[in-house]
């Protein structure tokens, strides 16, 4: 019966592995305890999952929010009229970053709802677009950077 304990989640059994293995040693099989264990396994099996949700859906909220930082960034350059030539190729570059980082966080967004946890890996399509969209927001935030110093 000890084998049922390695149907449960690596993270789950780590933490209370032992303390099952110490049970099971005290109690008898049972079809009662074998119905137990499986309906423990399927309920840990669904907190890892939706942990690992929720898990990408507050990454893509801190993408969301730096994006919105960077949209301060921009409204606090000087205005047009002001500007020196540099200046205004900075502001074009900042929003193409911006862009891309938007972008970025939606395509991974629906990537992550599309595809649930397979949404995390470079399998999908739409990850590989959003992991291209924020190699293009480096570049254009490194750009912007280097201009305005």
């Amino acid at each position: 019966m000890r084998w049922l304990i390695y149907l449960y989640p690596k993270t789950w059994r780590k933490r209370y592995g032992d303390e099952l293995t110490d049970i099971l040693k005290q109690t008898d099989a049972s079809f009662k305890t074998i119905m137990d264990l499986f309906t423990g396994i399927m309920d840990a099996w669904h907190i890892e999952i939706n942990e690992k949700y929720n898990y990408g859906y507050r990454i893509v909220q801190l993408l969301v929010a730096a994006t919105i930082v960077n949209a301060f960034l921009v409204l606090n350059l000087k205005p047009l009229g002001e500007a020196t030539e540099v200046n205004i190729f900075a502001t074009i570059v900042v929003l193409i970053a911006m862009l891309s980082l938007f972008l970025s966080v939606v395509t991974l967004g629906v990537s992550i709802y599309k595809y649930g946890r397979e949404g995390f890996t470079l399998k999908p399509k739409l990850s590989k677009t959003a992991v291209g969209l924020m190699g293009v927001y480096g570049v254009f935030i490194t750009t912007f950077l280097v201009l305005i110093n």
